[in-house]
C-alpha cells in the first residue's frame, strides 16, 4: 500500500516558505533568479517529499531557457532538498508545532 501525501505538501503557506527558501539557496549557490522561478515547478512535480532525484533527471527540457547538464541537475535537486527541509521547520515553527 503506498503511502498518503502529508498535508503540508500542499498547504500554500509551506509552499511559498519552500519556493522562497529554494530561491534563496539557489542566488547563494550561483544560480539566477529566473531559473529558481522555471526549475520549481519541475522539482516540486518529480522529486516530491523522497527527494529521488529520478524524474527530475529524465524530464524533457524543451522550452527550458537554461541548459542543465546531469551533475548541475543533481545539485539542484539537493538544493530542493535542503530548502523543504528549511521551509518546513519554519512551517512547524511558525504556528508552534514542534518539527519531528
Amino acid at each position: 500500500m503506498a503511502a498518503s501525501t502529508p498535508e503540508f505538501l500542499s498547504d500554500e503557506r509551506f509552499i511559498n516558505e519552500h519556493r522562497k527558501v529554494f530561491a534563496m539557496f539557489m542566488g547563494r549557490d550561483g544560480y539566477p533568479e529566473e531559473m529558481s522561478t522555471e526549475e520549481f515547478p519541475r522539482l516540486q512535480q518529480t522529486v516530491k517529499l523522497d527527494a529521488c532525484p529520478i524524474a527530475y533527471l529524465r524530464l524533457q527540457r524543451i522550452g527550458s531557457r537554461f541548459a542543465l547538464d546531469r551533475r548541475k541537475k543533481m545539485e539542484i535537486a539537493q538544493i530542493y532538498h535542503k530548502a523543504g527541509e528549511h521551509a518546513y521547520y519554519g512551517y512547524c515553527i511558525a504556528p508552534g508545532i514542534k518539527p519531528e
